[in-house]
């Protein structure tokens, strides 16, 4: 019997591709770097579920994830299904800490760490939070190289190094403005159906969007937040 082993709700996590689990700055278009993803549902697949095809290659997993992300080029959220092995934890990036001074530091963990140990807000109506994965999305850097010629006769250059945060999908801060239950959250793992792993919980969140210029709103799961 293969390993039921699963993310929990509000864990955040990455594709598989992210350049900042094989390195501490983004190298190239950061555009082409997947967003950190929230887990807002956990899903059982059925029993009878094929997950090999008929060459017995794999093709499938036995659970799967509703995810979300904040989508900052449309501030909106945006939802992805994706199966359990093309994802790993948050806590395999390497974030690079600068000091005011320019110094780097690449062992240190304190953001990890900080974000592990969140805890989910207790719900106030007009309270301010934050999504989870705002500071490690508002941290993560880019390297940049500029090439300039020297003419000393022969084919050389001077390679100027600078680095920059990489922004995309940085959220902004929410306000709660909404509250309500989530029926039908119990796990049943050996049912004959898929069953879902949700929340029991989600909160409203409000916010200003500038591309729509006027308000939006979304529910999440409460696991998906965590105080300002």
């Amino acid at each position: 019997m293969e390993s039921l082993e699963h993310f929990s709700l509000g864990d955040l996590v990455v594709f598989k591709t992210h350049p900042l689990i094989f390195d501490f700055r983004i190298k190239g278009d950061g555009k082409l770097v997947p967003p950190i993803l929230l887990i807002c549902e956990v899903i059982f697949e059925r029993a009878e579920k094929v997950i090999r095809d008929e060459m017995g290659n794999r093709v499938a997993d036995k659970i799967k994830y509703k995810c979300k992300y904040f989508d900052d080029a449309k501030s909106e959220f945006v939802e992805v299904i994706l199966y359990h092995s093309l994802l790993v934890s948050f806590d395999k990036l390497k974030i690079e800490k600068l000091s005011k001074e320019g110094e780097t530091y690449r062992n240190d963990q304190s953001l990890i760490e900080e974000i592990k140990g969140y805890k989910i807000p207790e719900y106030k109506y007009g309270k301010i939070v934050l999504l989870k994965s705002k500071k490690i999305e508002m941290y993560k850097k880019r390297e940049l190289r500029k090439f300039t010629r020297i003419d000393d006769g022969v084919e050389s250059f001077d390679v100027e190094v600078s680095v920059q945060y990489s922004v995309n999908y940085t959220s902004p801060d929410f306000v709660l403005c909404g509250y309500k239950s989530n029926e039908s959250q119990k796990v049943a793992k050996n049912s004959s159906k898929s069953q879902n792993l949700r929340t029991n919980v989600l909160y409203k969140v409000k916010w200003f969007n500038p591309f729509k210029q006027k308000f939006s709103e979304e529910f999440l799961p409460k696991e998906c937040l965590t105080d300002c």
